[in-house]
């Protein structure tokens, strides 16, 4: 199975440097338009399934993206972002000024970051990977697909299926999909706004 991992589109958080979290922001203009750039990319791939974190501005990419490759954005949980808790709405000043010991941690070391009301990054992982199981019956892992890569065997084509969901999410499954530790998320470099990704399952 080919995942085709999309962050959704612009926001005003994403301008002011805020951490959203769970808000529901709608998305700006340019983010209307990185979400009909993602759904041109995506054009012609054969995608089976369109899937979509529950917020606002995912939903919304995933509806602008689903009306140029003519499929319905199915919500799911598991591609929700992570729960940031008392950090949600603030800024990485405000945090580090707030919370200066978690911020120290989360910036050193974020995958041992534990905080009151605040998803870890072990429980987002394992989040969004159950939900990746769930999607069919099959078992597998992820690896990330390498370029030129052959399909199944006897002409077989691979499931494509595409998730619009947030950054955390794109980063541990980048990890988990490289077989890289989470504490080596701040190394992932941030997905622009509509930036699509390709993992492959099997």
């Amino acid at each position: 199975m080919i995942f085709y991992l999309v962050r959704h589109g612009e926001i005003d958080s994403n301008i002011k440097k805020v951490y959203a979290g769970w808000s529901e922001e709608g998305l700006t203009e340019k983010g209307v338009r990185q979400a009909e750039e993602a759904g041109k990319v995506l054009t012609g791939k054969g995608i089976g399934a369109l899937y979509c974190s529950p917020l606002r501005r995912a939903v919304r990419t995933a509806e602008i993206i689903g009306g140029i490759i003519g499929k319905e954005p199915i919500s799911d949980d598991s591609f929700k972002e992570i729960k940031l808790g008392p950090w949600e709405g603030l800024s990485e000043d405000e945090i580090g000024r707030k919370f200066p010991e978690e911020w120290r941690v989360w910036n050193a070391r974020p995958g041992e970051l534990k905080l009151k009301g605040r998803e870890t990054l072990g429980e987002l992982q394992e989040r969004v990977l159950e939900g990746i199981r769930n999607l069919s019956p099959e078992k597998g892992c992820l690896t990330q697909r390498r370029k030129g890569a052959k399909g199944l065997k006897n002409g077989e084509k691979e499931p494509r299926v595409v998730a619009v969901t947030h950054v955390a999410i794109i980063r541990v499954l980048m990890l988990y999909s490289e077989g890289r530790d989470l504490n080596e998320y701040k190394q992932v470099p941030v997905p622009g706004n509509g930036e699509v990704f390709t993992i492959q399952r099997r």
